[in-house]
């Protein structure tokens, strides 16, 4: 369990629980960029049911969904760019 890096200047960690026969997968996202009134994390679950799955394989799906999630939210509305502004004065370079 650790840290990855992830689109839209994010990050996220995940990790695996044995639920049964199957495998119950949690992330969270933090989107450090996130102003007073949008909520600076995304978090959710996902049962995996399929027992012949890897965990390599299941891992790059829960991280594929992930991707899926901040594309959904922030790849048309413009944030992407509002990050990259946002880093940039943070760093000195406006």
């Amino acid at each position: 369990m650790g840290w990855v890096q992830l689109p839209y200047d994010c990050v996220g960690m995940l990790r695996k629980a044995p639920v049964s026969e199957h495998f119950l997968w949690s992330w969270l996202i933090l989107v450090p960029w996130a102003v007073n009134d949008s909520k600076p994390w995304v978090d959710g679950t996902e049962l995996i049911e399929r027992p012949n799955m890897d965990d390599d394989a299941q891992r790059d799906f829960v991280l594929s969904k992930m991707r899926e999630i901040l594309d959904d939210r922030y790849a048309e509305s413009g944030v992407a760019n509002e990050a990259d502004e946002f880093l940039r004065r943070l760093s000195g370079g406006e």
